[in-house]
């Protein structure tokens, strides 16, 4: 199975955000950007990351204008939306679940990165012990994410990263943890999610798939229910993998349309002879 390879360190993600020819998304005013976060499953307890700053950038050439909003913060162009220190464990974001982890009045405008700075005392738990999680100086410096984001004058932009546990952990040879960060990013308005129970409710990992590509997993829960959320308005397969007892499943055309859940009511899983 392959996933889709944002990168290492530095991620470039496509996200289409409604781009217009209205000349009003780069005049005056402010508007508001949210940014939350979700998480692909991983076999860990907890993969606690210590989050120092979320910040967004204006595109090139894009003036920076605060005297309207003296308190927001400006550092070398990139607009602090949150620079308190905050560790998130993203065993908790699953099935559908996010957390807000920024947000803030902005100017108004073509926004082309989202910044993540990573810091120390990250850690992850794994059968119950907490290992050190390595975090190297380039993630310090920030983890940046490309895409255009537009935020509205008066209105609202809702965005969220999908920080997937399982593939941006690395175990070194020494037996250390290392944070290599795979991230990708959709806007709230323009995604969806797929919903179903599993019958009967066993250990499964669930992928949306478009093509030869996963674009989101998710585990299932001791009730059989899983959410697989933030995806691209589109066609997917979903294919459901028990860890074991069951065959492979796969349904196709499952159609997601923005802001709404596609739910597939119940799967029924056939047994291994």
């Amino acid at each position: 199975m392959r996933r889709i390879h944002w990168g290492i360190a530095v991620m470039a993600v496509a996200v289409l955000a409604g781009c217009s020819d209205d000349n009003s998304v780069n005049g005056p005013g402010f508007g508001t950007m949210n940014v939350r976060m979700t998480d692909d499953p991983g076999d860990f307890d907890q993969v606690n990351i210590v989050v120092t700053q979320v910040s967004a950038r204006l595109a090139d050439g894009a003036d920076v204008d605060t005297t309207s909003a003296d308190s927001l913060q400006v550092e070398d162009g990139w607009i602090v939306l949150d620079g308190d220190t905050h560790t998130f464990d993203l065993m908790t974001l699953q099935n559908g679940v996010t957390r807000q982890i920024a947000t803030e009045r902005v100017p108004a405008g073509r926004y082309t990165q989202i910044r993540l700075k990573i810091g120390t005392g990250s850690n992850v738990v794994v059968d119950g012990v907490t290992h050190p999680l390595t975090v190297p100086s380039g993630a310090q410096s920030g983890l940046k994410l490309n895409g255009v984001f537009d935020v509205p004058t008066n209105g609202v932009l809702d965005l969220t990263i999908d920080f997937d546990a399982a593939r941006s952990i690395v175990t070194t040879g020494n037996g250390s943890y290392l944070l290599k960060p795979v991230l990708r990013a959709a806007l709230n308005a323009q995604s969806g999610a797929i919903a179903g129970t599993l019958s009967p409710g066993v250990p499964a990992t669930i992928g949306a798939w478009v093509g030869s590509d996963t674009l989101s997993t998710a585990r299932a829960s001791n009730t059989g229910g899983f959410t697989l959320s933030a995806l691209p308005a589109g066609a997917y397969s979903v294919t459901v993998r028990a860890d074991s007892g069951f065959r492979d499943t796969t349904l196709t055309n499952v159609v997601v349309s923005a802001g709404s859940t596609q739910n597939m009511g119940t799967i029924v899983l056939t047994p291994l002879p």
